[in-house]
């Protein structure tokens, strides 16, 4: 017990004369503490120096986030409580703004039209380019043109367009049957260069410059290209100087059944021309190939 008084004597000792430091130092400290125990002054000071060393403890643990300008941002401390959703930004806002408009809108509804559109047409050409389904007895002329092509194509068939002359086009106008006539040309071509009898399909077309010309595939012998063009260009009548070069277009026929539906693109317009005789044309070699050809696909 007397140990704790002695303890306790000398505390007020110390006190003393610190507050005699500070009234020499500080006058204004006097007043401030007048009346006041100097133990509870002591005694408030350490819980103060304890309060100050946790505060520092706890910063060092967590420390506070800066903004992007280096100023402190007060966080808080309880997750639970963090407001993670994100205000919509202005530049997001205009954007939804703009979608919404009536022209963007227009400018949308404009584009999904034009896609349908060109699925439609996909759709058909493939149709159009398909072996038929219909059979041989009931098909169309047009069906049976696109038969003979898909066979024409297995068989290592060729396709060719072949111009005109002025004076055999002016022969075939005035003929009542204008696709007749020029198969009758053909044949004896054809007959003249040792190839009669091979396999043809062909069609008249009438271009937008009003000139007509010939589409078709035919199959013939092996190494025989040669008497091919001669015969076709025989037909077709003499066209003289550049375009002469140009009368004939004779190729390997990769894709049948789209080169059948190309051949009759133009069929309306050639039925104004030729009075309504714009057909697709085969001859009787042609007619069996095709016909055993749509058997084998049933």
């Amino acid at each position: 017990m007397k140990r704790y008084q002695n303890t306790g004597k000398r505390l007020r000792s110390c006190h003393v004369s610190a507050d005699a430091c500070i009234k020499v130092n500080h006058p204004a400290s006097d007043a401030n503490t007048a009346g006041q125990d100097p133990l509870d002054s002591v005694g408030k000071v350490a819980e103060s120096k304890r309060a100050e060393a946790q505060h520092f403890r706890y910063e060092a643990k967590a420390p506070r986030a800066t903004s992007e300008n280096g100023c402190l941002v007060d966080t808080p401390t309880n997750p639970s409580i963090v407001n993670t959703s994100t205000p919509p930004t202005t530049q997001s806002t205009r954007l939804t703004t703009l979608l919404q408009s009536p022209e963007v809108q227009a400018f949308i509804a404009k584009a999904k039209a034009q896609n349908k559109r060109e699925e439609t047409r996909a759709a058909n050409l493939i149709s159009r380019k398909s072996i038929p389904t219909t059979k041989w007895k009931r098909a169309t002329p047009d069906e049976k043109f696109r038969y003979a092509g898909h066979w024409a194509e297995r068989a290592e068939g060729k396709a060719f367009s072949l111009n005109l002359s002025p004076t055999t086009q002016d022969k075939l106008r005035i003929h009542d049957d204008p696709l007749r006539a020029f198969s009758d040309i053909l044949n004896r071509q054809l007959k003249a260069y040792g190839l009669f009898g091979i396999s043809y399909a062909l069609t008249l077309e009438d271009s937008k410059a009003d000139k007509l010309h010939v589409h078709g595939f035919l199959v013939a012998p092996p190494d025989t290209d040669k008497a091919v063009r001669a015969a076709l260009r025989a037909a077709g009548g003499h066209i003289s100087g550049r375009a002469g070069s140009r009368q004939l277009t004779l190729r390997n026929l990769s894709d049948g059944g789209g080169w059948a539906f190309y051949c009759g693109k133009d069929k309306e317009r050639t039925n104004e021309e030729l009075k309504g005789v714009a057909r697709p044309f085969l001859n009787r070699s042609m007619v069996q190939a095709a016909r055993e050809f749509s058997l084998s696909t049933d």
